[in-house]
């Protein structure tokens, strides 16, 4: 999961610049990442399942891709696939 928000905090900087683009990383991975996480996990299966996120300014389209895995300790997930503005930076 590091290298996934290693790979998008670059990404994000790219875009906006080294200042703006640490301050807007910090709010919207946890938050994308998060959301995704209550998606994959709520899911009824162990299939892959998708979820689209968009910043309000339309400079970022973030595909995410996963599904859950069951642990000893209940669902967690894994992220099997990420698309960041059209260009793959993570996948299986």
């Amino acid at each position: 999961m590091d290298e996934l928000r290693a790979k998008l905090l670059h990404e994000i900087i790219g875009i906006y610049g080294p200042g703006q683009g640490m301050s807007i990383a910090s709010v919207i991975v946890p938050a994308f990442i998060g959301d995704f996480q209550k998606v994959v996990c709520d899911s009824s299966s162990f299939d892959e399942v998708s979820e689209e996120y968009m910043t309000e300014d339309k400079k970022i389209h973030l595909v995410l891709y996963g599904r859950k895995r069951m642990r000893c300790k209940g669902d967690e997930f894994d992220i099997t696939r990420c698309i960041f503005n059209d260009k793959v930076i993570v996948s299986d």
